[in-house]
This record gives structure tokens, sequence and C-alpha cells, in this order.
């Protein structure tokens, strides 16, 4: 019996596929290929052969990426009287949407240029797209470009997922699971490899030769995975940025944790700029990156998008309750007491030095205590979790009834108990 060879990482794919196409000698302008969607010969036959599917003739409006190769496609569905949506080269901005009314006849292949398609479409902002994405027929068709695709439906683009990310946002602004074709070059099919959970899988390969149904196995994008996307990578995405703000309620802050911390900063839950932007105590006059630099406990003053160096400092961060709102006073105490017990599970696994709890609510939901329950600033008689002392500190919101001397102080107690830790 012959094994079945394992399957190829997205690098070797690309790989794969770039090389075929030289030696093929079927690579088209722009060039160099490598680190783009390539162009190829054949790539408006491989929109002919599109063009008698019946995916594509029920579509009236199709979302098109706004690569070379996929250029015959976006003028023969204006041609053909359909309308166009185009994402903006990577999301700097948001979608062109180009009908076919907005362009005169023999244009087409004009508008479909990104160089002139300003000068025929309207971009559209994320409430129109939404009613675009909801509205009846909607979109009938998503066009991906590829650098790979296997016959499983894998597919890999540049490596930088803006396809995917594409696709997720217009799930989450209400698109049902809609036909995803792409054009590709014989070469660029190559044997399946490894896909993510986030990656967009193909229902329909066309070449200038044929047209193939993948059957794939891989499920697509419902919605967009807000860990993958970093404070530069929503900077460069202002519409992805603009969305995450708008959908800040469900989303969350991560936990900046490791096991053996030093102190392990216990906030009560994120709030709405935490939220939106994905980073821990990011409010507007938040003072707990301030706090910690004077405090000494930093060397720095931290940015919230720089979370993650915390840990080289030994210190983390985690919240009671991961629901985000806009005020404490939203949570309700049932909240608290199920999340105080979660907390008391993380501390017992990560054995943190020092447990410090921004706020004596937060406090009284980790030691199981009743909303009413005398509690004082400071190291506290008995630990809850054995084996890690707990120390309350102030709520570092601008909002606290503390004055900021009075914060700083219990952090420089926090930053002295701590040393005497490392030098216990």
């Amino acid at each position: 019996m012959t094994s079945q060879p394992s399957p190829l990482t997205k690098e070797e794919a690309r790989a794969a596929a770039y090389r075929g196409l030289h030696e093929a000698k079927a690579a088209r302008f722009p060039f160099p290929i490598e680190g783009r969607i390539p162009n190829f010969k054949g790539a408006e036959k491989a929109a002919q052969i599109l063009r008698t599917l019946p995916v594509y003739q029920r579509a009236q409006l199709i979302k098109v990426n706004p690569d070379a190769p996929q250029r015959p496609i976006r003028a023969m569905a204006l041609a053909d009287g359909k309308s166009i949506l185009v994402p903006a080269p990577r999301l700097r901005a948001g979608f062109w949407l180009v009908t076919p009314q907005d362009v005169p006849p023999g244009e087409e292949h004009k508008a479909a240029s990104l160089s002139h398609i300003h000068r025929y479409g309207r971009e559209i902002d994320l409430d129109a797209l939404k009613a675009l994405v909801t509205s009846d027929p909607g979109i009938g068709l998503i066009v991906a470009g590829s650098v790979a695709v296997s016959r499983r439906g894998a597919r890999a683009g540049k490596g930088e997922g803006y396809a995917d990310m594409e696709y997720a946002l217009l799930r989450e602004l209400g698109l049902n699971e809609t036909p995803v074709v792409t054009t590709v070059h014989p070469a660029q099919i190559v044997h399946d490899f490894a896909v993510d959970s986030h990656d967009l899988s193909v229902d329909i390969i066309v070449t200038p030769h044929e047209a193939i149904e993948t059957h794939t196995p891989y499920p697509k994008p419902s919605g967009i995975d807000w860990n993958l996307l970093t404070s530069e990578d929503l900077a460069a995405m202002p519409v992805l940025a603009r969305w995450r703000e708008r959908r800040w309620e469900s989303l969350t802050t991560p936990d900046i944790v490791a096991p053996g911390l030093r102190i392990l900063f216990v906030g009560i839950n994120p709030g709405k700029k935490s939220a939106a932007v994905g980073h821990n105590f990011a409010g507007p006059g938040n003072h707990f990156w301030r706090l910690l630099y004077d405090a000494g406990l930093t060397p720095v003053k931290y940015r919230p998008d720089e979370e993650g160096k915390l840990l080289e400092h030994g210190l983390g961060i985690t919240n009671v309750v991961s629901r985000a709102s806009r005020s404490e006073a939203d949570l309700s105490w049932k909240e608290l007491s199920e999340g105080g017990r979660a907390l008391r599970e993380k501390v017992a696994a990560l054995r943190p030095r020092i447990v410090a709890l921004l706020g004596k609510n937060v406090y009284r939901a980790y030691a199981n205590l009743r909303p009413s329950s005398p509690v004082a600033w400071g190291v506290q008689p008995r630990p809850v979790v054995p084996g890690s002392i707990d120390f309350v500190a102030p709520n570092p919101s601008a909002r606290s009834t503390l004055s900021y001397g009075q914060r700083l102080e219990l952090f420089r107690s926090l930053k002295s108990l701590s040393s005497g830790q490392d030098n216990a």
C-alpha cells in the first residue's frame, strides 16, 4: 500500500505555484509575480469559462478582488449588466461599488482598472456595505484571487490574509454563505496543503480550460478572528478598525499571562475603548500604564498595544469578567461571582507570586465575599489561593475616587512587596 504524501505548507504551495508558472512560461505582467496574486496567460479565457457557469449567470452583484488576473472578470461582469464590489487594495480604504449604469458602453475594461475605478464607481461606507450585503438578492458570487489552490479547495493568497478578512467582514455584516470562485492557471493547482480556520476555501476553480468543483471539506470563516490582527494591522486597514469599534460590546481583550508571574494584575472587565481596540486599560485617561512606570514596575511607560512586553518583567493582566461594558455598574453580581470562581482556577493554574486586584469589588468577587464585605487596601491577611499573596489596589481608571498620589503610593507598595519576594 502506498502512503499518501504529506500536505504541503502554504509557503511550499506558493513556491510550487510560482515555479510552475515560470516553467510553463505562463506568467504575465506585472512582474515579478512573487509576492502578489500572479497574472497569467489565459486569464481572459478563464473569465469566459466562468461566464458559462450558473453561479455566475445567477449573480447580479459580484464581489471581485482587485488583482490583475481578475480584471477580465470585472470588465465582463459590467458588460453583462452585473454590478461589482471591489475592495481597495490591502483594505486601506473600503469597497468600491460599480454598477452597469455607471459605465458607458465600451468602457467596461477601463472601469475595471484600479487606476480608473474611482471615476466610475463610488466608495461605500460600512452602513452602505451592510445594506448591500443584506439586500435581496445581495452578493451572489465571490471571486477571490489565488497564488495556489488545491483540488480540494484549499487556497493560498499572498500571505497577508486580505481575502480571508474581506469575506469574514462580509459574514459579520450579514452575508450568507456564498459560492467562492477563483481563476488560475493550471500550474497554480498544487498538491493539497494545510489551511487554518480563518482561511477562505474555494468552491470552484476555473482555468483557461475547465471549471473544477472542489466539494471542499474546508469550512469558510464565519467572522473575523480579531486575535490575528495587531494594532498596526488595524491602523493600516481603517475599515476594520471602524467595524471593530462599532462591535465593541461583543469583543474583549486578551489575557497577558504566563506561569509563575511576579504580579498578575486583575481588572474588573474591559471598558468600551479597550474592547474596541483589543488592548487592556486603553480607555482615555486610564492611569494603569503611568502608574506602572511611576511606581518603578516597568522601565518605560508602555502603551496599551505594547501590553505583551509586560511578560518580560514578570507582569501579567487578566479580568474578573471578560464581557466589555461601559462601566462597572453594568455588571451583575452574579457575573462577578462567576468570574471570581474562574479567576481562582486561573490563579491556581498559573501560580503568580502576587495577585494584584484592582478594586475592592474585584477582590470581593475573587475571595467569594458578599458585595458589602469590608476590604482594606494592600496585602490581605489570608491568600485566597494558597501560594499567592493577594494585594488590593485601586482601580486605575481616571474616575477613581482616590487621588493619583494615593493610587501611586499603593502601587509603590506593590513594587516594594514584589521586590521583597524577588529577594526572598
